[in-house]
């Protein structure tokens, strides 16, 4: 038999083990592993060995231990040391010797390490966790319970069973009861932990400082999410995220970054209104559909944001979790002033890329010629391509009259630098082109392998888009399977409704709740109540036959009595169901079974007449042997 202790321990050890694992990569590597090896020689010890060492020694060791993981706590650093120290005491208290309430702070402290867990994980992971330690920490404490009361005794299988069903329906009921404290309880506009969920290192995408030849197309070959739109948006949409001025050797970088007035939109023809859920780039980019308008709202984190000269928005603080805003975009072009830096070329530029220019530019006079002469030129014998190779001499010059192969960096960066030579303000925007629509989630996706950069010229008082890189397809999205879709789309429940059901939501469902309500004349109550009731009234009938139907399944002397007359009546040919127990045995004398008969009709009166209650063992003798009958 399993006696409480033994069944306490296996369920502490499995809540830890869950706790480990919600603090891997969250706790330093260097301590976590020799921290889990210990742990894991404890719970060896406790099953084959049981050899404890002396409480004070390991008391004393994990204070010193844990002071250590302490002097690296700062406003900075404050979660990892706080991890060290947790997975520390679950290592010591597995060495030890667990009484009771050992085993209640062995589940006390992976309650903590799941909280921890919390300020680095707030995605689907987070949730599995979290019905893991629920389930088994209930469990656990309900056998630890009965540990600390019974002792360290065998447990009768009848009491294990009860046990067991009710720790396994408490977390249900827990849980389900806890909806509507989800929903009614005060919450933040921003997480309270924001200060300490900062990393080092941001999301490699097509968010970044500064355009560099070649590195886009290694971003194109990521299938990665970088945000989900939800709204109305067009057939082929740009998404911008920053814009680019000056050329430095390789590199694309910012040198304007000046705020800019954000523009109304009156008289700029379609309006889109959209909301995006940008995942954590550790950046500051927040992208949007070209062209933005404004942000109407941002949620998620304490940060306030600017428009930028370019018409593009950053976040005052680097994006460290998902965060959601609300926009607009039109599909009217931008007109701000260009300035000077928008002809500048660098004074290296090859002398043939000169020579081509003035070939475009001969006999046409007006800068739309000019432009329209610039595109016909890479429409011929240009081709996109990831795999580029090692260019010979200047990158660009080997793009436009070697290779004639690139990928859009190559294709934006020659096309600027060609209308700037011929006199056309020129600039280099990055971002997104394109998305894919969740048919599962009704919103669009938009990947890493979607990262693009195109150009925008300043003809006739508006920026103009150009993107002469020719029309493809990243082969990283063939590769994108319906399960991914559909597991993205429950990935953007879990933020939408969990993860951002913000303070402003919550106010805003009680508001329409309230105004549904007001809104109701009697007779759309009555209506709106009667399929109510009769859903309630369909609930407890099904309740009720399902509850009369387990009550039939159960192991009573009552349905022994009740299945041994039923037996009778099949075997017999006579209906035994109205007879009185000594009826029953006179009908059974003499034949081959009327000893088991005798015996199930003198355990069902002991359990109706006599103060004598049936144990559990005489019950499961007496359903033995009625299969004899």
């Amino acid at each position: 038999m399993v006696s409480a202790k033994k069944a306490s321990l296996v369920l502490s050890y499995l809540v830890a083990f869950g706790a480990f694992l919600a603090l891997y990569d969250i706790a330093d590597s260097i301590y976590f592993y020799p921290l889990f090896f210990i742990f894991s020689l404890g719970a060896l010890n406790e099953w084959k060995f049981r050899v404890y060492l002396p409480r004070w020694i390991l008391n004393a060791g994990g204070i010193v231990t844990a002071l250590l993981f302490l002097l690296g706590l700062s406003l900075e650093n404050a979660v990892k040391p706080f991890a060290n120290m947790l997975l520390l005491l679950l290592a010591i208290k597995s060495l030890e010797d667990k009484k009771p309430r050992d085993i209640y702070q062995i589940l006390l402290l992976s309650l903590f390490g799941i909280a921890v867990s919390t300020t680095f994980r707030l995605d689907l992971s987070f949730l599995l966790f979290f019905i893991y330690e629920l389930f088994l920490g209930s469990v656990a404490f309900i056998f630890t319970n009965a540990y600390s009361n019974l002792g360290d005794r065998p447990l009768p299988a009848g009491f294990l069973s009860r046990y067991l069903r009710f720790s396994l329906a408490f977390p249900i009921v827990i849980a389900i009861a806890t909806v509507p404290f989800f929903l009614i309880l005060p919450r933040t506009q921003a997480p309270l932990f924001d200060l300490f969920a900062k990393r080092e290192e941001g999301l490699v995408s097509g968010i970044s400082n500064e355009v560099e030849l070649g590195k886009v197309g290694k971003i194109q070959q990521d299938n990665t999410v970088v945000f989900r739109v939800y709204g109305e948006i067009p057939e082929n949409p740009y998404w911008r995220v920053s814009v680019f001025d000056t050329l430095v050797n390789t590199k694309w970088i910012r040198t304007v970054k000046g705020k800019e007035r954000s523009p109304g939109t009156h008289g700029w023809g379609k309006v889109y209104r959209y909301t995006i859920i940008l995942e954590p780039t550790y950046d500051t980019f927040l992208p949007l559909l070209d062209y933005p308008v404004r942000i109407r709202r941002l949620e998620g984190i304490r940060t306030n944001f600017t428009r930028r000269k370019g018409g593009y928005y950053e976040s005052t603080e680097p994006i460290n979790r998902p965060v959601r805003y609300v926009a607009l975009s039109t599909d009217s072009r931008p007109s701000d002033e260009p300035g000077s830096l928008y002809l500048d070329v660098p004074a290296d530029v090859p002398l043939s890329i000169k020579r081509l220019s003035e070939k475009l530019s001969r006999g046409r006079k007006s800068p739309e010629e000019k432009l329209k002469a610039v595109v016909s030129f890479f429409r011929n014998g240009f081709s996109y391509s990831l795999e580029i190779g090692k260019p010979e001499g200047d990158p660009l010059e080997h793009f436009l009259f070697r290779s004639k192969r690139g990928n859009c960096e190559f294709f934006a960066s020659s096309t600027a630098l060609l209308l700037r030579l011929m006199g056309i303000p020129a600039r280099i925007v990055g971002g997104f082109k394109g998305f894919i629509k969740n048919e599962y989630g009704g919103y669009y996706l938009v990947t890493n392998s979607m990262a693009h950069v195109w150009v925008e010229a300043y003809l006739k008082g508006r920026w103009v888009r150009v993107d002469t890189t020719p029309p493809y397809i990243s082969p990283a999205l063939r590769h994108i399977s319906k399960f991914q879709l559909l597991r993205d789309a429950i990935v953007s429940f879990w933020y939408e409704n969990v993860i951002d059901f913000s303070a402003q939501k919550q106010v805003s469902l009680f508001r329409n709740l309230f105004k549904d309500i007001k809104s109701l004349s009697s007779s759309d109550l009555k209506g709106a109540l009667r399929p109510i009731t009769y859903v309630l009234l369909l609930s407890i009938l099904i309740y009720t036959a399902l509850m009369l139907y387990l009550k039939r399944l159960r192991k009573t002397p009552e349905n022994l009595y009740r299945l041994m007359k039923e037996r009778l009546s099949r075997r017999e040919g006579v209906s035994f169901r109205e007879m009185l127990p000594e009826e029953i045995l006179r009908q059974t004398r003499g034949k081959p079974y009327s000893r088991e008969v005798a015996f199930i009709v003198n355990l069902y009166e002991r359990h109706r007449f006599s103060p004598y209650k049936v144990t559990e063992r005489e019950l499961r003798e007496a359903y033995r042997v009625l299969r004899k009958i």
